[in-house]
């Protein structure tokens, strides 16, 4: 049992919860019922999405968390997708230096990806993920009975990265979920595939030093997107929609460059456009777009890298893309 473990684990008095309005609604009533008897436990509940991925809503949990009374022996717990695992390893990383954190993502995407690999940030002005940490959880905990009431637009938007995770590292995986997709129906016989992708890369390199920039496949013009989305749009792109389409532009990109084969570069974008959200680009200006990714984090003196796949189920990464080749490949999606 759940219970039993973490008291097994560690010893702590206080528990703080940290969930979004959905999950509060959905799966706290679940989570509440197995934490243990005999210790403090409450809980914060954050507006839903990229909203809450900044200081302000940091603040008020470290906050809380100081009324509590909380301790470096005290424990969170994140219990959502992607944007809690995000914040809430965040803010155990800063508080006291470091408490202890379990991740219990109740997301698709947080538990092929969020939840895992000890990655976490909040956004600044729009830019993504511009503050952040290197901090592990004790454990992220991936029970399927909380997808039970994950709606279907945010499977789609996890869907992304399952995708990203096949095409980096698995042939295998991504030729199966060309047929299939990433169902309800599949995805508990896939998971293990699914997350041994990032398992490996996060076990090889685990502060992103090199190999593990992979990861990032999509990301550099995925970001871009997203955060002109989210700048402009009264109803901003999900994450899995801006790297779904950051994924294709960036195939094209590799192949302008010579570094993807016609016939891979075909095949990914018909099946990512099959299986995922397909969404235009022509509200934001190639000026836009690269002003965005002169913040990623891998670019550096103005140099734009990305991390590109060479084939389905490789990747190479800190490859330098000049702006021209950027430019033409967005031109190919206006």
């Amino acid at each position: 049992m759940f219970s039993e473990w973490l008291k097994a684990s560690i010893d702590f008095s206080k528990l703080l919860v940290l969930c979004d309005e959905n999950t509060f609604r959905d799966c706290w009533p679940i989570l509440k019922g197995i934490l243990p008897s005999d210790v403090l436990v409450d809980f914060f509940k954050m507006e839903v999405g990229e909203v809450s991925k900044s200081l302000s809503i940091c603040n008020r949990i470290w906050e809380k968390m100081t009324s509590m009374k909380m301790d470096r022996k005290d424990l969170l717990v994140n219990l959502g997708g992607g944007v809690v695992c995000d914040v809430g390893g965040f803010v155990a990383a800063s508080y006291l230096r470091g408490i202890s954190f379990v991740n219990v993502p109740t997301s698709l995407m947080g538990m092929v990806d969020a939840g895992l690999g000890g990655k976490n940030g909040i956004d600044l002005n729009h830019h993504k993920n511009r503050i952040g940490s290197f901090a592990f959880p004790i454990a992220t905990v991936c029970d399927p009975v909380f997808l039970k009431t994950l709606p279907d637009i945010e499977w789609k938007n996890g869907c992304a990265e399952v995708f990203k995770h096949a095409l980096i590292g698995d042939a295998v995986l991504f030729e199966t979920l060309s047929v299939d997709g990433c169902t309800r129906e599949n995805f508990t016989a896939l998971l293990h595939s699914i997350q041994s992708v990032k398992l490996k890369v996060v076990e090889d390199d685990p502060f992103e030093d090199g190999f593990r920039k992979v990861l990032n496949f999509g990301h550099t013009v995925g970001h871009a997107i997203e955060s002109a989305s989210l700048k402009k749009d009264s109803t901003p792109l999900s994450h899995g929609e801006a790297i779904a389409m950051g994924m294709i532009i960036e195939n094209e990109i590799m192949f302008q460059l010579g570094g993807l084969d016609a016939s891979s570069n075909n095949n990914c974008r018909e099946v990512l456009e099959k299986h995922l959200t397909k969404v235009k680009i022509t509200s934001y200006s190639d000026d836009d777009l690269l002003e965005w990714m002169q913040y990623d984090k891998k670019s550096a003196n103005g140099i734009i890298r990305m991390s590109l796949i060479t084939s389905i189920g490789s990747c190479s990464w800190n490859v330098e893309v000049p702006q021209e080749i950027i430019r033409k490949a967005l031109q190919s999606f206006r």
